[in-house]
């Protein structure tokens, strides 16, 4: 009995421990960003076809009354009016780069006769709770643009 209960003493404050220094670990992470991305991926994508799409440019604007909020405007051109376009975006690093990847999505087998559109798509992006820095923006792994806040 006194050797179960010696061993159960012993699983639980190393349980404590590993908890206590994991705890602290988290707390001394910068807060993550907030990412309002309406084009994100959605669940019924992996049934979709996926293509390429032709990018123009990127801009970031920030917004004077809120220095910790940018808003990233992707311009770029689907292959087809039919195509539906995704945006995935990650958390800057401790590098403060920015990935972006944009792509089409189209239903299998899918006619469309429509030509591509003569002006870009532009997709507005806002990321809130930047901390102070300079940040490099990648699109499809190509640098597009570098901004300080």
């Amino acid at each position: 009995m006194k050797t179960t209960l010696t061993r159960f003493s012993f699983i639980f404050l190393l349980v404590a421990l590993l908890t206590a220094c994991a705890t602290v670990k988290a707390s001394s992470l910068s807060p993550a960003v907030q990412i309002e991305n309406p084009y994100a991926p959605q669940s019924a994508d992996g049934k979709l076809n996926r293509d390429t799409v032709e990018m123009v440019k990127t801009e970031a604007v920030s917004l004077q009354n809120n220095p910790s909020k940018v808003e990233l405007k992707v311009f770029f051109f689907l292959p087809t009016p039919c195509d539906q376009f995704r945006i995935n975006l990650s958390q800057p690093g401790a590098d403060k780069r920015i990935n972006i990847e944009v792509y089409s999505l189209m239903k299998p087998n899918q006619a469309c006769a429509l030509m591509r559109l003569s002006t870009p798509t532009e997709a507005d992006l806002n990321l809130a709770g930047l901390a102070s820095g300079h940040y490099s923006v990648w699109v499809n792994g190509e640098k597009s643009l570098e901004f300080d806040l």
